[in-house]
């Protein structure tokens, strides 16, 4: 027999040992179904109305979500936990690898490992309140190509998961929504429940773009939001330019609307991020800031998960004016403004900070906050001011943050570059 074989029948063996062991057990998972007309839980439709993160969840589900999304199961015990105490579920993710180096999907030893770890993760945690779904790997695809392997052991562990816990759906999520991944999917994932897409720029035409290729199953939007730094416009220095936080919210808004409704398959979606991350900048993809203060994009949700405006709402901001479009020399001085205005009339303050470029080819993620330039800023609490190009060569970024009382914030920033 097979090593690939054998692999199987073992697994197979440990399932129906497991699914025996268990059956007079009490369960407390509350029963989800996946078809092409939608989502229930514990028989009720359910559409999701989320975020991805796992953190100040209390201030999530006040602004009216039902769900969160999770990149991997650390500390997911506690993470399921705290979602019950505030009513929302989760789709907790299981970190899958890639195709390196160390690890093949066409060797069964590896296959089988995985498997394994797999296993014991779903079995522990499978009849939680909290649990919606099973979301195995991340973005994976990206290494494979159109290598079937990966795809096939995608299938081998939704089957797995189904044998011990069919009370709750698998699903993988790929980045984007090129044909090539959606015909691999269908023709080597058929037991996946549902299909995640990543996308953010391109969650304005995702729907359409699904339609054309004729995906089958349902789908989700498990990761979206603003214009990533990809899809944005540059500088003749080819540094990328971030939308203000309130050109994000109208974004979130015009492509909710359009696209984001229980038809066509869709299941919901998570926004991302719930949390704070340097990531391209230290402001472009968390809906929250690094003081954890909510943006105009959180009102925006509040909006369309609730159907109402929010009772205290963030600051909406001017694009920032003045930032040399070219390579300035260093001990340059050059003059730059802004406009902060609260819909609620709440009195404005302003922060202004001079960060270095931290952008590469891995966006430079951390979950730490850029040392500031100092010495460079002449009034830095004001609309306008006064910046003197730093000493040492290299990309820059100015940037504003403009807060009200209520621990709202508006953002905006714009790079320069000294020679």
């Amino acid at each position: 027999m097979k090593p690939i074989l054998i692999f199987l029948s073992l697994i197979a063996l440990c399932s129906c040992q497991e699914k025996h062991e268990e059956s007079e057990k009490t369960s407390t998972a509350i029963p989800v179904t996946v078809s092409p007309d939608g989502m229930t839980r514990g028989g009720k439709p359910y559409f999701v109305k989320g975020a991805g993160g796992d953190s100040n969840l209390e201030k999530l589900a006040a602004r009216g979500a039902n769900s969160i999304r999770t990149w991997s199961t650390d500390n997911i015990g506690k993470i399921l936990d705290d979602a019950h105490a505030n009513n929302l579920t989760v789709s907790v993710g299981i970190w899958l690898e890639y195709e390196i180096n160390w690890f093949s999907y066409h060797n069964p030893e590896h296959l089988a490992k995985q498997t394994e770890r797999v296993r014991k993760i779903v079995l522990e945690h499978r009849d939680h309140p909290a649990l919606l779904a099973w979301g195995l790997g991340n973005e994976i695809e990206g290494s494979t190509k159109t290598d079937p392997a990966l795809w096939q052991q995608l299938d081998r562990l939704a089957l797995m998961i189904r044998d011990i816990d069919p009370n709750h759906p698998t699903f993988t999520s790929i980045a984007g929504f090129a044909p090539f991944k959606l015909k691999a999917f269908d023709a080597h994932a058929p037991n996946l429940h549902f299909l995640g897409i990543n996308t953010y720029g391109g969650a304005a035409i995702v729907r359409k773009e699904l339609e054309k290729h004729g995906l089958k199953r349902p789908w989700m939007l498990t990761e979206w939001g603003t214009r990533g730094p990809w899809e944005s416009p540059k500088t003749s220095f080819k540094a990328n330019i971030e939308p203000t936080s309130s050109e994000k919210a109208d974004f979130l808004k015009k492509t909710y609307r359009e696209v984001i409704h229980p038809t066509g398959g869709l299941l919901g979606s998570y926004a991302s991020v719930w949390s704070w991350k340097h990531e391209a900048t230290s402001s472009w993809f968390g809906l929250l800031t690094f003081e954890r203060n909510t943006t105009s994009m959180v009102d925006a949700l509040e909006e369309l998960w609730t159907g109402k405006t929010s009772v205290n709402r963030a600051p909406t901001i001017t694009r920032i004016t003045g930032v040399p479009p070219e390579p300035i020399n260093s001990g340059h001085t050059f003059q730059a403004s802004s406009t902060a205005t609260d819909p609620d009339n709440d009195p404005v303050t302003y922060k202004w900070m001079v960060l270095p470029e931290l952008f590469d080819k891995e966006h430079h993620t951390s979950s730490v906050f850029p040392d500031q330039i100092p010495n460079i800023i002449d009034n830095p609490a004001s609309p306008s001011l006064t910046i003197t190009a730093p000493t040492k060569p290299g990309t820059y970024r100015l940037y504003l943050w403009a807060e009200d009382k209520h621990h709202h914030t508006a953002t905006a920033n714009m790079p320069f570059q000294v020679r």
